[in-house]
């Protein structure tokens, strides 16, 4: 099994992020990371699709 690459596991930390900030800070706290995280989620989803090879 090959090791995921770094924008997968930026990605998922991001993830995890979110969850503890709800957890803390309520749904105020999901829609200011929404805000931030929507440009940074399309350039890795636009990165990842470029860099997989068929």
């Amino acid at each position: 099994m090959d090791r995921p690459d770094s924008l997968t596991l930026f990605c998922i930390n991001l993830l995890l992020a979110l969850l503890i900030a709800v957890y803390f800070f309520g749904a105020s706290a999901l829609l200011v990371f929404a805000l931030i995280a929507t440009p940074i989620a399309l350039g890795i989803i636009i990165t990842l699709s470029l860099t997989v090879s068929a």
